[in-house]
């Protein structure tokens, strides 16, 4: 079977479940991946026919996708703000606007004037002008981007999973970022004084009700960790709370705390951040028009 022919193929069988958009960009993916050709390579040998162990990896992969396994996980690859990394089921897959949120942070630190962007240092620059944290860090897909764009910040990044943590670090290693990735319960108050104190405090937490399941697509479902989703349907705000908690005792005067929030729960993480003392929150929309971040200040 050729290049062109098995990728016609497997974008056929997609689209009897995904939009025909998407299934075009999963079979590039698939075809890029299953004969280590980049897109412009593999455009030049569409009539070049697949190995015997390519078409068996084909098939392979074709039946967990037609499962609706997300391809992330089937390839172990996603991209985010420009760095390819390892995802398995033991972390959500990077979203777009979390991408978005990551910019936030970056445009604000641009604009306050520190130095923190030099990639070219001497141990003489090694004086730590910005400390980051990441909760609830998953891939370390937040973390990392952030210290990949400011070389010269400090940056933690904290989660419950031992499994996310193994993929974080890997990322970290692969892609030759240093994160400072720690395994801690940000739940447990007994846990908090272990982590550090910070100018930054960023995190994308489990947001979504229980009750929203029903709401879902299948394959968020059945494959994405629900460890990293959900939240009872009584605390939808379990995690701000205890970030806000946690931002009166660690996060300096003069820091900022971002957030991804539920879409349909701006009105409420903003009361319950003015609630807890807090001065200046600000609710920003995503590409789409929903209210996804919040920025909080002392």
């Amino acid at each position: 079977m050729k290049i062109a022919e098995a990728e016609a193929q497997l974008r056929r069988r997609l689209e009897t479940i995904y939009p025909p958009s998407e299934s075009a960009a999963m079979a590039a993916l698939v075809l890029e991946s299953v004969t280590g050709l980049e897109r412009s390579a593999l455009l030049l040998a569409r009539q070049t026919p697949l190995e015997e162990t390519q078409e068996k990896r084909l098939g392979d992969i074709s039946a967990r996708l037609l499962n609706e396994e997300p391809v992330q996980y089937v390839l172990g690859a996603s991209w985010f703000a420009g760095m390819q990394l390892y995802v398995d089921p033991s972390v959500l897959i990077p979203r777009p606007e979390t991408e978005e949120l990551v910019d936030w942070i970056v445009q604000d630190v641009k604009s306050s004037g520190l130095d923190v962007f030099r990639r070219n240092t001497t141990d003489a620059d090694q004086t730590t002008l910005l400390k980051i944290l990441d909760v609830g860090t998953g891939s370390g897909c937040i973390a990392l981007a952030l210290k990949k764009q400011m070389p010269l910040a400090e940056v933690w990044g904290c989660d419950l999973s031992e499994k996310a943590l193994n993929v974080a670090r890997r990322n970290g290693s692969s892609l030759n970022i240093r994160v400072d990735f720690q395994g801690i319960d940000f739940l447990d108050e007994a846990q908090q004084p272990l982590l550090p104190s910070v100018d930054i405090l960023v995190s994308n937490p489990p947001y979504i009700p229980e009750r929203d399941k029903d709401t879902m697509n299948g394959n968020v479902l059945r494959y994405e960790p629900h460890l990293a989703l959900f939240v009872p349907d009584q605390d939808a705000l379990l995690f701000y709370r205890a970030i806000a908690c946690f931002g009166h005792r660690r996060l300096h005067d003069s820091g900022t705390i971002y957030l991804e929030i539920h879409e349909n729960l701006g009105a409420e993480v903003k009361e319950l951040f003015l609630q807890e003392g807090y001065k200046h929150v600000e609710i920003r929309m995503d590409m789409q028009g929903k209210e996804r971040m919040v920025r909080v200040r002392k």
